[in-house]
């Protein structure tokens, strides 16, 4: 009868000691996810020279929102900066949502000089 009661008590923490594995698994995933797109974004910043609406419509098509740090208008040469984030609804690290960002940089116009 008590090996029951220890094999209830032992279930709540491991399913809580799973719950958390698959939010930091999902959390590393979504990290990963933005991390591909900001370098893609990247790129496409420096080939363009500046961010165009086509690459933010390309980032909110893949769920992120994007920010630009640098306040001016990039220059070729120019280092631009700029963040691109996602809100994650966790199972169990926390009740509220969690705001994924990478915050990348770029030089303007490096794949066109070299």
């Amino acid at each position: 009868m008590s090996y029951k009661l220890g094999l209830l008590l032992s279930l709540v923490y491991m399913i809580s000691t799973l719950l958390l594995g698959g939010d930091i698994f999902c959390l590393i995933a979504v990290h990963n996810n933005l991390d591909a797109i900001a370098l893609t974004v990247s790129y496409r910043i420096s080939m363009d020279g500046r961010v165009s609406n086509e690459t933010i419509d390309w980032i909110r098509n893949e769920g992120a929102e994007y920010v630009a740090v640098t306040e001016t208008t990039p220059r070729i040469g120019d280092t631009f900066v700029f963040e691109i984030y996602k809100d994650y609804e966790p199972m169990i690290i926390k009740k509220s949502t969690i705001r994924v960002a990478v915050r990348r940089s770029t030089v303007v116009g490096f794949y066109e000089i070299a």
